[in-house]
C-alpha cells in the first residue's frame, strides 16, 4: 500500500522543528564547548585600581581596586594573554592556558619584592555536600615563610602551613562555625565569622596581608 505525504504538510513540520531548535533561549550558565569561565581578582596593593583584557581586547567595564573581584566571564578557551593594567599604565601580562568547560579564578598578585605576577587556579563548581558550605583557601602574602593554619571553632586544625601561591583541596564545612586562620607560629589568631557563609554555596577565601597584624581573609561566593 502506498502511503502519500502532502508536501505542504511535510514542509510546514519542518519549520515547526527549526523554530524549536533556533528560537530557544541558551542557558547563560552553561559553558560551551571551546569557552571557558574566569573571574579577575586584584590581590596586590600596589597600582590597586585594574583593567583587565583578554588579547589585548578590554573586559572589565569599571577597574578594580584591591581584593575586588569580577562576575564570572565567559572566554574562549586555549592560550590566551591575560592582563591587568593600572590607572598609571602599569601592565602586568601572562600567558595562561584555560581548559574548555573548566571554571577559573585568576589574580594578581605581588612578591615581596614588590614584582608582579597573574596566576590561576581552577574552581570546582560541583554539587555541595548537603547542608554543607563548600570552601577552599589560597595564601596570597608573600611574606609569611611559615604559611598559614586555618581551623573550626572548636579547635579542629584541617589546613596546616599553606605557603604563598598554593591553594588547598576542597573542605565542606558546617556553615554556622566560625573560622579561625592565623599565620604559623604566631598566636594572633583572627575569626572569619560564620555570618559568611551558606549551606549550599561554595566559597574561595583567599589571604593577603604584610604582617600578622594585618593579615585578612577575603570571602569570595563562587555561585
Amino acid at each position: 500500500m502506498k502511503i502519500l505525504i502532502n508536501c505542504s504538510n511535510l514542509f510546514f513540520i519542518s519549520a515547526i522543528i527549526f523554530c524549536f531548535i533556533s528560537c530557544k533561549k541558551p542557558d547563560p550558565g552553561i559553558v560551551a564547548k571551546g569557552e571557558t569561565k574566569v573571574k579577575m581578582i586584584n590581590a596586590t596593593l600596589t597600582e590597586s585600581k585594574q583593567d583587565i583584557f583578554i588579547d589585548g581586547a578590554k573586559l572589565s567595564t569599571a577597574a578594580l581596586e584591591f581584593a575586588e573581584t569580577s562576575d564570572y566571564l565567559k572566554i574562549s578557551s586555549g592560550n590566551r594573554k591575560v592582563k591587568f593594567m593600572g590607572t598609571t599604565n602599569i601592565a602586568t601580562e601572562s600567558a595562561i592556558n584555560f581548559i574548555p568547560s573548566i571554571t577559573y579564578s585568576t589574580f594578581l598578585v605581588s612578591d615581596r619584592t614588590g614584582t608582579r605576577e597573574i596566576i590561576s587556579f581552577e574552581d570546582n563548581l560541583s554539587n555541595t555536600e548537603a547542608g554543607k558550605a563548600k570552601i577552599k583557601f589560597i595564601n596570597l602574602t608573600p611574606g609569611f615563610i611559615t604559611g598559614i593554619n586555618v581551623s573550626v571553632q572548636a579547635g579542629t586544625q584541617f589546613v596546616n602551613g599553606l605557603l604563598f601561591k598554593e591553594a588547598s583541596t576542597y573542605f565542606s564545612v558546617d556553615p554556622d562555625l566560625n573560622l579561625r586562620y592565623n599565620v604559623v607560629g604566631s598566636g594572633n589568631i583572627k575569626t572569619i565569622e560564620n555570618t559568611n557563609f551558606v549551606a549550599g554555596k561554595i566559597y574561595t577565601i583567599w589571604f593577603s596581608g604584610t604582617t600578622t597584624a594585618n593579615l585578612m581573609a577575603h570571602v569570595v561566593a563562587d555561585n
